[in-house]
């Protein structure tokens, strides 16, 4: 950490990613200097990295957001999964049930991530802030007291409707403006050729 901090990287405007090897002297530094933390949960179970311990930083007051890693390690790139995972990594680390909550896991995905970022701007439904907004089928947890305990604990779900910037992305779960046979074939093309280049290269420095 001292090291990190020698470079100028223990600051509010830098954050880390993974956070799975920090101790107590270190999270206290992070929380200080409030320097950010982007959690991936699947990724850190998948490889076997380690525990991020989310709810010491977020008591020291470090900004924890909430990722999906790369492609690598995640195939889906949904961050939905992600709270229910981030909420049952952290109960297992502490062996507390109350480690942390369905509303804390939400805050990480949003406002923490925003936190992490340096944008007051983003992760909050208020006025002034950016007209990025999810919306979640719900049907199924409209009885539910606590919904959104039902929304992170429940059923994995594709978003509805999606706003960025007060333009709609998706509409009753579609993409707008995209044809995603032809962008999946797009897609296809452009990753065997990468393969094809990458494996060309590799083949000519080992040679």
């Amino acid at each position: 950490m001292d090291v990190v901090e020698n470079l100028g990287w223990l600051e509010s405007d830098v954050w880390y990613a993974h956070g799975v090897h920090f101790n107590a002297a270190e999270v206290a530094r992070i929380g200080a200097a409030g320097t950010g933390v982007a959690h991936c949960p699947s990724s850190n179970a998948r490889l076997a990295s380690g525990f991020c311990p989310v709810r010491d930083l977020i008591d020291a007051g470090a900004p924890v957001g909430l990722g999906v890693d790369g492609v690598a390690s995640s195939e889906g790139g949904d961050l939905l999964p992600e709270l229910k995972q981030a909420l049952f990594l952290a109960r297992l680390r502490s062996s507390r049930p109350d480690a942390l909550t369905p509303a804390e896991a939400l805050e990480l995905a949003t406002a923490g991530g925003a936190r992490c970022l340096g944008r007051p701007d983003l992760g909050r439904l208020a006025v002034g802030a950016a007209a990025d907004i999810a919306v979640w089928p719900a049907d199924d947890i409209a009885d539910i007291a606590d919904a959104v305990a039902g929304l992170v604990l429940g059923p994995s779900r594709h978003v509805l409707h999606l706003f960025v910037a007060g333009e709609t992305v998706v509409s009753e779960g579609l993409l707008v403006g995209v044809e995603l046979r032809s962008a999946h074939a797009e897609l296809a093309v452009r990753a065997r050729r990468l393969w094809i280049d990458a494996t060309t290269v590799h083949n000519g420095l080992v040679s």
